[in-house]
């Protein structure tokens, strides 16, 4: 049985004079755990998802809904626990009210552990397999709490069952469960039962904002928008440090991008060698509706991430997933530009202009000078590394020692400067000859044989062909082994390469292929020794979590 949970953030966040919002205390239901989706309309179009335990609903804001695509992830931020009496309310939350908005009950039903247990401990292990008797979600369902990026995030599924379809759509089922009436039914209906009040009169753009889904964003006007941004880049160092006058984030293994959102709300989306990435990516032209305000400038990665919310960049090739553009630094908003400004500065107005996290926008989260303890966490969760940030440092669009990374998985972004014939029952190539730039010349690294599927061994070996040279293009020598199944290409490819150490004569140990990358140019593909970090005391505020 789940312990009696608390009330208290849920009161402190409403006056109780102005909403009709029950107040009531946590206390044991009758029946089965029940659980309810209310689909609400307030700054954002979300759905809130809550489950009964513990004498009260626990509560979680999904952008997007929850889903009945088996394999389908949802963004899922858990929010503050709310009494049971909530499971009974649409209508009107009145403006000036936390959650101002527009409420259906979207669903709802009994629920239950899959294989039993207690729910509590379920939910405090961050893992919660359950299944759903209602009637819209049926089935088997797993929520998991994501290991990295904002705190509170989970992730929401539903498993491979009998209710399960892949058709589903969740703009298909728009009705109230209780009344029949939509969101935008209770939106135009003067005389909402529940919720209702004294509201103000809406202008036509707040309107508008509304049956979209979302609160009109902010026009700041005032300097002109940087025509070109380079991208800040980190240099690798050789283990991870304390200091009060750094931040530390995670290193999210994906493709880079600087994203302008404009006054009309057009989305550029830009790599570090300048590729347009919304061709790729057409997704993107959807993370305007996350700011507060336009215009902005913004600097993350996009990322594909797995059940437990790390990134894969292997998955991002695959686009097998929808992707989340992951933001950790603004550097133009509220009318200016702020690359001039220090860190900490740009992190706050980040927190201004980016509120909370959307189902494709994911504001990184950091900590302050603790980064031996987030390195050895990333490290247990197997992911890639950590990215220090000088607090008091601009940004200056180039390489520096203000932005330091220090690695747990080794990569190395690599040239292709031929391949080997093919061996046994293997098609279109044996191996990729990689290199480096070293002193600007092109360094033997190693090769890499493994990590490719069937599909990649032939549309890579197309690329080979139209590439092919008669020439090395490495000014070092190749091992005796390739003699006689060597075939070059002009070093045009760039592929990234995980593997597990430098050899002393400088090559890749054990190296696995996890993907071509268009978005870097081969003169990026330099060797990466990592230097050494000297610490030196910094003033700074208690580490805090950000």
């Amino acid at each position: 049985m789940a312990a009696r949970r608390s009330l208290t953030k849920y009161r402190s966040k409403r006056d109780f004079a102005r909403t009709p919002e029950p107040s009531g205390g946590a206390r044991k239901s009758a029946r089965a755990p029940r659980f309810v989706v209310h689909e609400h309309r307030a700054s954002h179009l979300h759905y809130d998802f809550r489950l009964e335990m513990g004498g009260v609903l626990v509560s979680w804001a999904v952008p997007k809904g929850p889903t009945a695509v088996p394999g389908e992830r949802r963004l899922a931020m858990q929010t503050e626990d709310h009494p049971l009496d909530y499971v009974d309310f649409e209508g009107i939350i009145p403006e000036g009210s936390y959650g101002a908005g527009e409420v259906i009950v979207w669903d709802e039903g009994s629920w239950e552990l899959a294989g039993g247990g207690d729910p509590g401990r379920a939910l405090a292990s961050g893992k919660i397999d359950f299944v759903l008797h209602g009637q819209k979600l049926r089935g088997r369902f797993l929520m998991v709490k994501m290991k990295t990026g904002a705190e509170n995030a989970w992730l929401l599924f539903k498993r491979h069952d009998e209710y399960g379809d892949a058709r589903w759509r969740i703009d298909d089922h728009p009705a109230s469960v209780r009344t029949g009436r939509t969101i935008e039914d209770v939106a135009a209906d003067a005389s909402a039962r529940t919720w209702q009040s004294d509201r103000p009169a809406r202008s036509k753009a707040l309107r508008h904002a509304a049956r979209v889904g979302r609160k009109a964003p902010r026009i700041s006007r005032g300097a002109p928008l940087p025509t070109s941004v380079q991208p800040e880049l980190a240099t690798l160092v050789d283990a991870p440090f304390d200091d009060q006058g750094w931040i530390y984030e995670l290193k999210w293994d994906g493709i880079r991008a600087v994203v302008a959102v404009h006054e009309d709300g057009r989305v550029e989306a830009t790599s570090r060698n300048g590729l347009d990435l919304l061709p790729r990516f057409p997704e993107l032209a959807r993370v305007a509706e996350a700011f507060a305000e336009r215009p902005v400038i913004v600097d993350g990665e996009i990322v594909v991430l797995d059940a437990k919310g790390r990134s894969s960049f292997q998955a991002l090739q695959r686009h097998a997933r929808p992707v989340t553009y992951v933001v950790f630094d603004v550097l133009y908003a509220q009318g200016r530009d702020l690359r001039g400004e220090p860190l900490d500065q740009r992190k706050r107005v980040l927190a201004e202009i980016l509120p909370a996290p959307t189902d494709m926008v994911l504001p990184s989260g950091y900590v302050v000078g603790e980064g031996k303890r987030l390195f050895e966490l990333v490290r247990r969760q197997g992911v890639e590394g950590v990215v220090a940030k000088r607090r008091a440092s601009t940004y200056v669009g180039k390489r520096t020692r203000d932005w330091l990374k220090f690695k747990v998985q080794l990569t190395q972004d690599a040239v292709v400067g031929g391949w080997t014939s093919p061996e046994g029952s293997r098609t279109g190539f044996g191996s990729l000859l990689l290199g480096a730039y070293d002193g600007g010349e092109l360094a033997y690294v190693g090769h890499v044989g493994t990590g490719f599927g069937g599909a990649t061994l032939s549309s890579l070996r197309k690329e080979l062909d139209r590439l092919a040279t008669r020439a090395s293009p490495f000014q070092s020598p190749l091992p005796r082994n390739h003699e006689g199944r060597a075939h070059w290409v002009r070093p045009r490819l760039v592929v990234t390469v995980g593997f597990t150490e430098w050899t002393a004569d400088g090559k890749m140990r054990h190296p696995t292929f996890l993907g071509l990358r268009d978005d870097k140019r081969p003169g990026d593909c330099v060797i990466e020794r990592p230097l050494r970090h000297e610490t030196r005391k910094s003033p700074g505020a208690k580490a805090k979590h950000g």
